[in-house]
């Protein structure tokens, strides 16, 4: 199911959250997203109703950094479905489970160009700075 929502996402979607637009991923990358530990991470999908059938519409994923503290943010909702709360809904689920487990700061990294989700991020709270990795990058950060 996660990888057939992945491969509906727009060119644009997966390269904004995967950095490459193509659908072609390797064994490794689909073990990563399909079935991540939970020791290191969490991973949430949203489902929703596509016609008749009940589909993954959204997949928000935390990563969490070994000094426990800090953790990453990846977000994507299906482009039909962007607009409607799904991003919100999964952001506050996922900070609320980092908070939990007593991280203290969320990051993620997002492209320069992807002007949407900067704003997204921006709109709830996070600060945003230029990237260490350089000038393709902007940085996001909140306390939790």
């Amino acid at each position: 199911m996660l990888m057939s929502f992945i491969q509906g996402l727009s060119y644009g979607a997966r390269y904004f959250r995967f950095g490459h637009g193509g659908i072609e991923f390797g064994e490794d990358e689909i073990l990563r997203v399909c079935t991540p530990d939970p020791q290191e991470c969490v991973h949430f999908l949203v489902l929703g109703f596509e016609g008749a059938s009940e589909k993954i519409i959204g997949s928000g994923r935390v990563d969490f950094e070994v000094d426990g503290k800090s953790c990453e943010l990846a977000l994507v909702v299906k482009d039909s479905w962007q607009r409607h709360g799904v991003g919100e809904r999964l952001l506050v689920a996922l900070i609320e489970s980092a908070r939990r487990r007593g991280y203290t700061e969320m990051r993620a990294q997002v492209l320069a160009t992807n002007r949407t989700m900067i704003e997204f991020l921006r709109r709830r709270g996070f600060g945003i700075s230029d990237s260490p990795d350089g000038a393709h990058l902007k940085l996001a950060t909140i306390s939790l």
